[in-house]
């Protein structure tokens, strides 16, 4: 009865399996976290199969990819994929809450600049925390966006936390609060008047 039930069980997973490819190859699967930050500049995503990552180069044209993932099997298996593609790859790895370091994000917007190596993809494990920093970097840079603009899209994203938005507003150039409002810096000191000499030389 065990031997009947495990391979039922076997053959459901394998007809599931082979189901989710027909329906992967048809693209009727959401990619994860898959998004559209600027057509034809830039998209983002969590980590893609390979035969999703080659998908969407051929339907956006992407031309480089940026992983912020760790070295590892993941990350050497898509350096050898873009190498087939003709792909460039950036890997700048970077904690998975996606507290980088300013000059990784700084790269991210060196590699979206260059006409030639857009449209530009960046990813991580998930697409949320590495990802969302890197786009909120743009967004701050290069779209002029407000901190709650960035914290509503990291939201949509699925990102809860809060922290990324106020951490790379931080570390922003252009921060448009301050070209708004060019705000002038008040420095008083309030001390008490000293007595005029009139004064002191009546009471004497």
């Amino acid at each position: 009865m065990r031997r009947i039930l495990l391979g039922a069980i076997l053959a459901a997973s394998a007809v599931a399996a082979a189901w989710m490819a027909v329906l992967d190859r048809q693209n009727r699967l959401r990619w994860d976290h898959w998004d559209v930050v600027k057509p034809g500049v830039l998209y983002r995503s969590g980590q893609l199969t390979s035969d999703q990552l080659t998908e969407a180069v051929r339907r956006y044209g992407i031309k480089t990819v940026v992983n912020f993932q760790l070295p590892g099997g993941e990350a050497a298996e898509e350096r050898e994929l873009t190498k087939k593609l003709h792909v460039g790859f950036v890997n700048l790895p970077m904690p998975g809450d996606g507290f980088g370091r300013e000059e990784q994000f700084r790269k991210v917007l060196e590699v979206i600049d260059a006409p030639d190596r857009r449209p530009v993809l960046v990813h991580c494990a998930r697409g949320t925390c590495r990802t969302g920093s890197a786009v909120a970097m743009y967004r701050f840079e290069r779209d002029g966006w407000t901190i709650d603009d960035v914290s509503a899209e990291a939201r949509r994203q699925t990102y809860r936390e809060g922290w990324i938005p106020g951490y790379i507003f931080a570390m922003a150039r252009n921060k448009p609060d301050s070209d708004l409002h060019h705000p002038i810096t008040i420095d008083e000191r309030n001390l008490p008047e000293e007595p005029i000499a009139e004064e002191a030389a009546d009471e004497r």
